[in-house]
């Protein structure tokens, strides 16, 4: 039984639930049973991944932006991140943990890669890393991690890392060129071992053509109904951001407005505080005994 009940609290542990490995996800694959991803950044989210039975937790790089309040992506320090992998592995107990490996911690060389890899799996207790891409040079990335026994999950299409290389986080895979590269990718990160790609913001009958001709699991996020599962980021996912201040994509449903009543929440708490409506002393407070009180009074006036 993977389901928590109702009366656990948010930091109680998962009892009698076993972690997602590969073997589970690649089952729901072959069943033809659509495959949840969603990311997560902190043990909050990570816990409540968990309480709801999500496939793969990605710890994603998207942690820059959501969390951190950075710009971009490629500004995330790696020990910055390793914190928040550590945070994340101590939240969720059941689903299968993926990680990002951050620009500028695998590119150099494959040894680079494998370094940076063995820090996550090691210190941060993960199952597999994400990298970006499908070019020679990629593949050889990929081959070294799995070779070592570290499971890669592929990502292609909209690649956010390389955003400056590719015009900005537009529509990929939308000419002859660009689909072939794409499906071309998918073919090699196939041959050089992933156990699953994400496919992102390409078009709905190119993500189902990839998706019926390779054998692994397609993750799709923005790239239709027709993949082996999908992927969202969390934030998007329960709207813990300012409509006001974030660009929504068209390709997220928001399932909440976290923001929105999260601001709500802390308006009707300031209220409260200010017009001295809580805490209520009856409610909220704790008592002290007559006794004990008029003790300390006493010994307090020498004092």
């Amino acid at each position: 039984q993977r389901f928590l009940s109702s009366s656990s609290v948010l930091g109680s542990s998962y009892s009698g639930a076993a972690r997602k490995t590969l073997t589970d996800i690649n089952a729901l694959y072959v069943s033809k049973k659509p495959i949840s991803v969603v990311t997560s950044h902190d043990f909050i989210t990570s816990k409540m991944l968990e309480h709801a039975d999500i496939d793969i937790n990605l710890i994603g790089d998207s942690l820059a932006n959501t969390t951190l309040g950075l710009q971009d992506t490629n500004e995330l320090e790696f020990d910055e991140f390793l914190y928040h992998v550590k945070s994340v592995r101590r939240g969720n107990d059941t689903s299968l943990l993926i990680a990002d490996l951050p620009f500028g911690t695998y590119e150099e060389t494959p040894e680079q890669a494998l370094a940076t890899a063995i820090k996550l799996v090691k210190f941060g207790k993960i199952q597999g890393v994400k990298l970006e891409g499908g070019d020679d040079y990629t593949l050889a990335t990929i081959k070294k991690l799995t070779t070592t026994g570290i499971p890669v999950m592929g990502h292609v299409g909209l690649t956010p890392q390389k955003h400056n290389a590719l015009g900005g986080y537009r529509l990929q895979g939308n000419s002859v060129e660009n689909a072939v590269q794409i499906f071309q990718e998918c073919l090699n990160l196939q041959k050089a071992g992933v156990f699953s790609i994400v496919l992102e913001c390409i078009p709905n009958k190119l993500a189902e053509y990839i998706t019926n001709r390779i054998s692994v699991p397609t993750i799709g996020i923005g790239a239709g109904p027709f993949t082996s599962g999908q992927v969202l980021v969390i934030s998007d996912l329960l709207g813990m951001k300012s409509n006001k201040e974030n660009h929504k994509p068209k390709f997220v449903r928001a399932y909440e407005d976290f923001f929105v009543k999260g601001v709500s929440a802390l308006e009707a708490y300031n209220s409260d505080v200010k017009d001295n409506s809580f805490p209520v002393a009856e409610e909220h407070g704790y008592k002290i005994k007559r006794d004990v009180f008029d003790e300390f009074k006493k010994q307090a006036e020498h004092i």
